[in-house]
């Protein structure tokens, strides 16, 4: 019995000592890790931090700011007689074969093509680029089911049946002739940006008849008012010309303009032996949203033709665009008479570039307003980067990075300085490039 109770006593004694042991092993153990820990210290200075060589892709841009519009403004005048009796709303798109308004309630037509019209087409007629026009314009509005018109330049039977296809649709005179004036030729669809004349109002190129001459008296639409003797007042209107007949001298009434890409006169005879009678009707632009941007003249190279950007919007939206005009002749900034415009502007009398950039799809509830565009340099793909704060100034008008090298046998990591060569400078990264520079190595960052 005795001999038990001295054997547990040993045992626990025993396993008091192993508890102590292990204890004091594990805190020469910390003590020795901590101290392997400040013996193998990396030497980064207090407060700085380190990073990796890494590869990447920088790309270094310039913001520009540019102004949300339309393209291409183009006027569209009037060329028939008769009375507004219809009128397009501004914001208004009209394609290919739509009513741009309507006089005496028959619509005058839009069709695509870059000559203007400049007499009626009809059988008889030359042969021109506005009859190709008018050709093309009736095959795309399926108005030749047949496939009959085979020769573009001609008005034959071909032409003048779909003409007469297009009258009955639109609900014109089935006469197979396009009067001049009937057909507005522009490029392409149109915005509509402002109306230049009210419903009601007299024909283009009217002669305003006298307040007390009775309306019967008057001219009807689209005739020349006939001559009359004017009215006279004892002891006046003495060697003047009467009322209701216009000076010989004088200038016709209408609104002196051109035709929606011409420049014939009012009153100027066409070919056909028609009178003009032009009067700005619309203001109209492409349906195409653009940018327009003012660069300096050393930021030109940065406007690429065909180069793809990204728009800044407001908001904090993008949209792609991609360059389509790059001018090539600086003109003077007025500051602040071009902030007037809509359009971005330096200082005054400081040189700018205009460019041109196309969205590649529509945005929404947005004209004229204020954007930036991001004009890339330059682009360097899977190069060896450092952040821009590793770079450090050497004393011989250089640079370097310091580094840490390790030891072949797991001996203190040395700090050593790298010479280098910086490259491109992006997104807070720089290229370098150097002999001793390589992927993954240790660099201290300065804070």
């Amino acid at each position: 019995m005795e001999h038990s109770r001295r054997r547990r006593l040993r045992w626990l004694v025993a396993g008091a000592l192993a508890v102590a042991v292990v204890a004091v092993l594990a805190i020469v153990l910390l003590d020795s890790g901590s101290g392997e820990h400040h013996g193998s210290d990396t030497g980064v200075p207090a407060g700085d931090t380190t990073a990796s060589v890494t590869r990447r892709t920088l790309s270094e841009s310039s913001t520009v700011d540019g102004t949300l519009g339309y393209g291409t403004t183009l006027e569209l005048y009037d060329r028939v007689a008769g009375t507004f009796t219809w009128l397009p709303s501004v914001g208004a798109v009209i394609g290919r074969g739509g009513t741009l308004w309507r006089i005496d309630d028959l619509p005058v037509v839009l069709m695509y093509g870059s000559v203007p019209a400049y007499r009626t087409l009809k059988q008889g007629v030359s042969d021109g680029p506005d009859v190709t026009e008018l050709n093309e314009n009736l095959i795309d509005l399926g108005f030749d089911p047949y496939g009959v018109i085979t020769d573009d330049e001609a008005f034959g039977e071909a032409t003048a049946a779909a003409v007469e296809r297009w009258q009955k649709a639109d609900g014109l005179p089935e006469s197979g002739e396009v009067e001049l004036g009937r057909v507005v030729f522009a490029p392409d669809a149109r915005r509509v940006t402002a109306v230049k004349v009210t419903l009601g109002q007299d024909p283009p190129g009217a002669t305003t008849p006298d307040a007390t001459t009775p309306a019967a008296d008057q001219p009807s639409a689209g005739k020349s008012p006939a001559k009359k003797p004017g009215r006279k007042s004892p002891g006046k209107d003495k060697g003047k010309p009467a009322k209701g007949k216009p000076a010989q001298e004088a200038p016709a009434k209408a609104k002196p303009g051109k035709d929606e890409a011409g420049k014939d006169d009012p009153g100027k005879e066409s070919p056909s032996g028609e009178a003009g009678a032009g009067e700005v009707v619309l203001t109209t632009t492409s349906t195409q949203q653009i940018v327009q941007l003012k660069v300096k003249p050393e930021q030109q190279q940065l406007a690429r033709l065909g180069e793809t950007v990204t728009v800044q919007l407001p908001g904090g939206g993008e949209a792609p665009g991609r360059v389509t005009e790059v001018g090539t002749v600086a003109s003077e900034s007025s500051g602040a008479g071009d902030e007037g415009k809509g359009s971005p502007g330096g200082e005054s009398g400081e040189s700018t570039i205009p460019v041109t950039i196309a969205l590649e799809h529509h945005v929404a509830h947005l004209d004229e307003a204020p954007v930036s565009v991001e004009l890339v340099k330059g682009v360097r793909r899977n190069v060896l980067t450092v952040p821009a704060t590793a770079l450090i100034a050497t004393a011989g008008g250089g640079y370097a990075v310091e580094a840490f090298t390790s030891s072949p046998k797991g001996e203190q990591d040395r700090r050593v300085t790298v010479p280098v060569t910086p490259g491109m400078f992006a997104g807070g990264y720089v290229q370098v490039e150097g002999a001793g520079v390589r992927e993954g190595m240790t660099v201290i960052e300065s804070q």
